[in-house]
């Protein structure tokens, strides 16, 4: 008999059970807010009270509403009956999309939220949890901000290594153009003339082309929304500036591209990823050799093959091609960030790349993206070439 009176006194009563459900509650690093079926608030933990700003004496009976922002207070008044009125017992609100809280003095905050259902003696109380993520958001945005940065000064390091090529490629319809302007100031027979303006409006619209796929590259990627973007049109833009860029006039380009849907992307960056591959394929080969690059529908991909004879890579440098800042190249070439980036561009995309090589055989670089899917959870052109980075 005794020993069950100790048990008896060694069960806390209810007021000892809610100041220790309170201590317990208090030290819970989420803010922890019950409400009950009118939406008014009848639990308010100390981290919801550092959130909000509201102590819990004054939080305690007020409005749930009070603590989002006047513009959002419909839509979560309905979500939150129908979830009170529903079975469930608990649920993620929104998957993890954010919710937004609304502080004492009016200023918004992003946040994350689980609400869970109890019911007992016929009423319902929903307990809701509330995380502050406006620290993670910031350092989301730093990142994709850092990745941006040394995505562009990536491009713009490619543009400093096209500028020979890109001079050479423009001063031979330059000459061209002057060779016909005087042609035309010294001809007598006017019927030639015709002939000789033609060759000049030619000549104008190939040095249009060739700025306008520069600029195009140069473009920030942030400029644009995602779009459709036709990938043989991106392929053989990548084979056409990195040709200009680099002077492989003794590389024979076979191209084989079927017709395969558009991916949903930046254009930009699928143009930057494309070139740094080829573009890598062709320094592999030292201006000489063969460029085969295909394309394909499997399936639910787009699937790319950009296969070079150059010298190939070995096992042991295979596994670094990744690495930012690993090349092989000299270092007038490149600082080895071309296929750091690539693969950062790949995969923001939901897509894959991958590479086989031997060494002395060439390389083929294979890329795949799904059919109009996109990612915007991550982030220069086609394949990084046997050998060189």
């Amino acid at each position: 008999m005794d020993r069950k009176k100790d048990q008896m006194k060694s069960i806390p009563g209810p007021k000892a059970s809610h100041a220790l459900l309170s201590a317990v509650l208090g030290q819970v690093g989420e803010a922890i807010i019950s409400i009950g079926e009118d939406q008014r608030i009848t639990m308010f933990n100390k981290r919801a009270e550092q959130l909000f700003g509201y102590a819990a004496e004054e939080a305690i009976g007020m409005p749930m509403a009070e603590l989002i922002p006047t513009h959002l207070r419909d839509a979560h008044d309905q979500h939150v009956r129908q979830f009170l009125a529903s079975g469930e017992t608990s649920r993620r609100m929104g998957g993890r999309v954010e919710i937004v809280g609304l502080r004492r003095r009016g200023s918004e905050f992003p946040a994350e939220a689980a609400i869970s259902r109890v019911e007992s003696e016929g009423r319902v109380v929903a307990t809701v949890l509330i995380q502050d993520i406006t620290e993670r958001r910031q350092q989301v945005a730093a990142l994709r901000a850092s990745e941006a940065r040394v995505i562009r000064a990536e491009k713009m390091a490619a543009i400093g290594t096209m500028a020979s090529g890109i001079g050479h490629e423009i001063n031979n319809p330059l000459y061209t153009i002057l060779g016909m302007a005087e042609a035309i100031r010294d001809e007598e027979d006017a019927s030639q003339h015709e002939r000789y303006g033609q060759d000049i409006i030619a000549q104008c619209k190939h040095i249009a082309e060739i700025v306008r796929s520069l600029v195009e590259y140069a473009r920030p990627a942030e400029e644009h929304d995602l779009e459709l973007v036709d990938m043989n049109e991106r392929l053989a833009a990548a084979v056409s500036m990195a040709k200009r860029s680099l002077l492989s006039d003794h590389v024979d380009i076979r191209a084989n591209l079927m017709p395969v849907p558009a991916i949903l992307a930046k254009p930009e960056e699928i143009q930057q990823a494309l070139y740094n591959v080829v573009r890598n394929a062709i320094q592999a080969m030292m201006g000489r050799g063969t460029l085969e690059i295909s394309s394909q529908r499997e399936g639910g991909n787009v699937l790319m093959k950009i296969r070079d004879t150059g010298m190939g890579i070995s096992a042991e440098h295979l596994q670094k091609i990744y690495d930012p800042f690993f090349t092989t190249k000299g270092p007038d070439e490149g600082e080895g960030l071309g296929l750091y980036i690539v693969r950062q561009i790949v995969e923001k995309y939901t897509g894959t790349i991958a590479f086989a090589s031997e060494k002395g055989k060439g390389t083929v670089c294979t890329i795949q993206f799904p059919v109009g899917k996109s990612t915007e959870t991550r982030h220069d052109d086609v394949t990084q070439d046997s050998g060189h980075r």
